[in-house]
């Protein structure tokens, strides 16, 4: 059964209350243009200075203490970052936030947030939410494999922690995907950190593509389709809880933060496929290319309802949640609680579109925290710091390589004006040398050859007249005119 807001589960000591500045407008123009590309830039910055500090606690800390390196991971690259970037000056906040329900708990060892997925920026605005409570910096994301390999920022996710999945993609790693998600948030909870996985159970943005497949999944394995969603998948929502467990986190220990989300201006549109993250009818909706160019929208409404993994596998069947969650039934138990969530879900949504927001949410706080310009500055300053050292390396080395250049430019000199012409003279007085000599040696191979001389021939001697040893000899005359025959040697 789904929580209503009179529960006294609904918990919202957390939440702080900010004023708002209004929404940001989307910059046009060649100004526009250079503010775009100049956050795109300190984003990368900002991620490879992330990347840095990493790439030094995985080196030097991790081996010592790996509870102290996860632990100065989370703070100062994960949660630095979510400070930096999501909270900090690059984005104009603009974008209000309001909440309602319940928030992640900061110092939860254990936490699987899960949400719809509408647009590619819900990670950013569930990041932003997270910072409210202080939980950003235990986030880890499960994402696809074609953000692993992208230069710094795919790096960085690895080194954080943060899961892949193919979803058996072309080009992706060759995985299972649900083993994997299994294996990652194992690895998370061995740390001994609060932590928050974050998981999109639908897999994908809703788009008309999407849903037609998800329709075709539903009916296929007879669970209920929806009419602004899409259907979950249950394998990774349970590998995650069975991570959690196999380091000893107990079954009602582990907290499921099920947080639905709606933008402003929101009218209930399934894009086409090929629009991309184009809409033809919610034109107000963001995306990370409206991002970089300062266009936030409004406000996005998130109502967060917390449950216990325990209520998720509470199952007649079996004697205790974790008999269930360790079955081989376990994927059908949480499918069925899934689409109980996710009928909820879109009845919700359809609600949004019509009314502007969630029916019966409760009590609703309107939060934007105000730009930390301390993390953001760490961040640019490292990568700027980096740069810097990289150039002034480059300059020295130019210096100090300038004597040699000098000298290869002199003996270049040298060579050009003196060798070079040098060289040209002698080839033009040893011409006719050389010219006379092949003529002397053309004259004297056209004269004939001269026989044999010596005892042995008269110089009027004829080849043709000399015998052939070994084989019969010519007739000849002696001085007394008698003839003679040649002899044969045998």
């Amino acid at each position: 059964m789904a929580t209503t807001a009179d529960s006294p589960r609904r918990d919202a000591a957390h939440v702080i209350r900010y004023v708002a500045r209004p929404a940001a407008q989307q910059d046009e123009g060649l100004w526009g243009t250079f503010k775009t590309v100049g956050r795109v830039v300190l984003v990368i910055g900002a991620t490879f200075s992330s990347l840095a500090v990493g790439v030094v606690l995985k080196l030097f800390v991790f081996p010592v203490d790996q509870v102290i390196g996860r632990t100065w991971m989370d703070r100062y690259v994960v949660g630095a970052w979510a400070d930096g970037v999501v909270g900090g000056p690059v984005f104009p906040r603009g974008c209000r936030l309001k909440l309602s329900g319940e928030l992640p708990r900061p110092d939860h060892r254990a936490g699987l947030l899960i949400a719809n997925h509408q647009l590619d920026t819900d990670w950013f605005y569930l990041w932003d939410m997270l910072r409210v409570v202080g939980a950003h910096g235990a986030l880890k994301i499960v994402l696809l494999d074609d953000m692993r390999s992208v230069p710094i920022v795919g790096w960085c996710m690895r080194l954080v922690g943060f899961i892949f999945v193919s979803r058996h993609r072309k080009r992706a790693r060759q995985q299972d995907d649900v083993a994997e998600i299994e294996r990652a948030v194992a690895e998370v909870a061995e740390a001994r950190r609060p932590s928050v996985v974050l998981l999109f159970p639908e897999g994908t943005t809703a788009n008309e593509e999407a849903k037609r497949k998800a329709e075709a999944y539903a009916k296929r394995m007879r669970r209920p389709a929806h009419e602004l969603l899409l259907v979950p998948r249950c394998g990774g929502f349970v590998a995650a809880i069975r991570g959690f467990v196999s380091r000893g986190v107990l079954v009602e220990d582990v907290l499921v933060y099920d947080s639905t989300m709606a933008y402003a201006g929101y009218g209930g549109e399934v894009p086409a496929w090929d629009m991309g993250f184009e809409r033809s009818d919610d034109v107000q909706l963001p995306n990370v290319a409206k991002l970089f160019k300062g266009d936030h929208g409004d406000h996005v409404r998130l109502h967060t309802v917390a449950y216990r993994a325990s209520e998720v596998f509470a199952d007649g069947a079996y004697a205790t949640p974790l008999e269930a969650l360790r079955s081989h039934e376990a994927e059908r138990i949480a499918a069925a609680w899934l689409d109980a969530r996710w009928a909820e879900k879109d009845a919700m949504m359809v609600h949004y579109a019509e009314h502007g927001d969630f029916p019966g949410a409760g009590d609703v706080v309107e939060v934007l925290k105000p730009a930390e310009y301390l993390p953001f500055g760490l961040l640019t300053a490292g990568w700027l710091a980096a740069a810097a050292a990289a150039t002034l390396a480059l300059l020295v080395a130019t210096l100090l390589a300038m004597p040699a250049l000098f000298v290869a430019a002199l003996l270049g000199t040298l060579v050009v004006a003196c060798v070079l012409p040098f060289v040209a003279c002698a080839a033009c007085a040893l011409g006719p040398l050389a010219l006379g000599a092949l003529a002397i040696k053309h004259w004297h191979d056209a004269q004939p050859s001269r026989g044999r001389g010596g005892a042995f021939a008269d110089a009027g001697d004829d080849d043709d007249d000399v015998p052939v040893f070994g084989g019969p000899g010519k007739s000849g005359a002696t001085s007394d005119g008698a003839a003679q025959d040649t002899p044969v040697v045998i």
